[in-house]
């Protein structure tokens, strides 16, 4: 049986979490009238972690690194929702991205912001998060949000794929091969 986690991946993961929870509750954000919420840079190491590492630390970051932020923000109502709407982005944008040119990229960045104000605004409904009211307010700002993380997270990776190609194995097993 093959084991996915090693000390090399669990810390990438581990980073991970600790960029996006940085990038969501520290960096700039805008607070959205009304509905409690926030636009922030999150989205942007979310889309990172999951086009360079793939769909579980995509997944991982994304959920727990958002979630955690609005946890040690003041934003825990948003937690739950949070956790699942941006863990589903990572999941989503790593499943088809990871590994792919510029174009794979914008695909998979489109599913996964897809995916996450989808997520947001079925979530929203809920009465907690102000109901239709609350849920249509929230859209465009999500969008948006989703748009910069996409503008910012497909060029980043880019960058960092070219700057230092072997990024993308860091985790995998090593192997051996006779010359």
């Amino acid at each position: 049986m093959r084991t996915y986690w090693n000390p090399t991946r669990l810390t990438i993961t581990a980073v991970m979490i600790a960029m996006a929870t940085v990038a969501t509750g520290f960096l700039p954000r805008v607070p959205i009238p009304g509905t409690g919420g926030y636009v922030h840079m999150g989205d942007i190491l979310v889309f990172f972690a999951a086009f360079t590492f793939g769909p579980v630390t995509g997944a991982i970051a994304g959920g727990i690194g958002c979630a955690l932020a609005d946890l040690l923000g003041g934003y825990g109502v948003w937690a739950p929702l949070t956790l699942i709407a941006h863990g589903v982005q990572g999941l989503v944008a790593g499943y088809l991205g990871k590994g792919k040119g510029t174009a794979g990229l914008i695909v998979a960045w489109a599913a996964g912001a897809f995916s996450l104000v989808g997520l947001y605004f079925l979530g929203e409904l809920l009465p907690v998060y102000g109901g239709l009211a609350g849920a249509t307010t929230e859209v465009i700002p999500n969008i948006m949000q989703a748009a910069a993380g996409g503008f910012v997270g497909i060029p980043l990776t880019l960058l960092i794929r070219r700057a230092y190609p072997p990024v993308e194995r860091i985790g995998e097993r090593p192997v051996w091969k006779e010359g």
